[in-house]
């Protein structure tokens, strides 16, 4: 007789206590992405999500709308170590629940070429790492700053049709000792060919640095940047709403730069990543 009023008592415990339903995310994401290279998560729910973060060895990336969902696009260094990484994705229901999925992305091994070349004293003096850490700060305080609008839409174009003198990645031993890896596309152009955006965006950097010589970084939306380096004149100013294919200016051989050429780069979320990735792939 006790077991049958307890059991009758944990039954009415039951039906008091609240039932709590908890949404369930949908979540499309690569097995596998190779150093270097951009990957995209696709996200979405039976309940509208307020808001979203994906957590990517040790980063945080923002979710934005997209189609049905939501998609937050990541980026991977060169030099990442190969393994599996945790990524994590915390989502806010329209109820104000938190929802948390947890899955994991293989970074797998991309060859990158090396390369050896000679800078001239006044050029090697440039190498200073505290006057590249200082210059880099005031590009990178631009990057950070994120906005919410998506202003390309599919394929990025090359700013310059040169070919390639270096590839993003490749390891670089300037005067004989290893500088790190080049995180960016070195185009050629002799001084004064005109250099255009990649895409739709807003210019967010238009100045000379003694390092990165003429820079010109332009905000695409959504944490996506592109960067240009060594011009010799800069044709727009900082705030410009720039078109894909607008002249943006000439390329010289200012800052840290053995010849004339451009060196094109792509940050994600801060992340310098291949940018040749979104000439030959649509990134939605």
């Amino acid at each position: 007789m006790k077991f049958i009023r307890w059991f009758f008592i944990a039954i009415a415990i039951i039906f008091i206590l609240p039932v709590c339903s908890f949404a369930e995310l949908k979540i499309v994401a690569p097995a596998e992405v190779f150093q270097g290279r951009s990957f995209i998560v696709f996200l979405s729910s039976d309940e509208t999500i307020k808001a979203a973060n994906a957590f990517f060895d040790g980063k945080k990336i923002s979710f934005f709308p997209y189609e049905r969902g939501l998609r937050a696009i990541i980026g991977t260094e060169p030099e990442k170590k190969t393994g599996y990484y945790n990524l994590r994705i915390e989502a806010v229901t329209n109820n104000g629940e938190l929802e948390i999925e947890k899955l994991s992305v293989a970074v797998s091994h991309r060859l990158y070429p090396k390369v050896s070349f000679w800078l001239k004293p006044s050029k090697k003096k440039l190498l200073s790492p505290d006057l590249i850490v200082r210059e880099w700060a005031q590009i990178e305080e631009k990057i950070l700053n994120e906005s919410k609008d998506k202003l390309w839409d599919e394929f990025f174009m090359k700013p310059v049709s040169g070919m390639t003198t270096m590839r993003f990645g490749t390891r670089e031993y300037i005067n004989g000792k290893p500088t790190g890896r080049h995180r960016g596309q070195d185009l050629r152009a002799k001084v004064g060919t005109p250099i255009k955006a990649g895409h739709n965006g807003r210019v967010v950097v238009a100045q000379f640095f003694a390092a990165f010589g003429g820079t010109v970084v332009i905000d695409h939306g959504q944490g996506i940047n592109t960067l240009y380096f060594h011009l010799s004149k800069i044709l727009v100013s900082a705030g410009d709403e720039i078109k894909k294919g607008q002249l943006l200016g000439l390329s010289g051989n200012t800052g840290i730069s053995s010849g004339p050429h451009l060196h094109w780069g792509m940050s994600v979320h801060d992340v310098r990543v291949d940018p040749m990735q979104w000439v030959e792939t649509v990134i939605p």
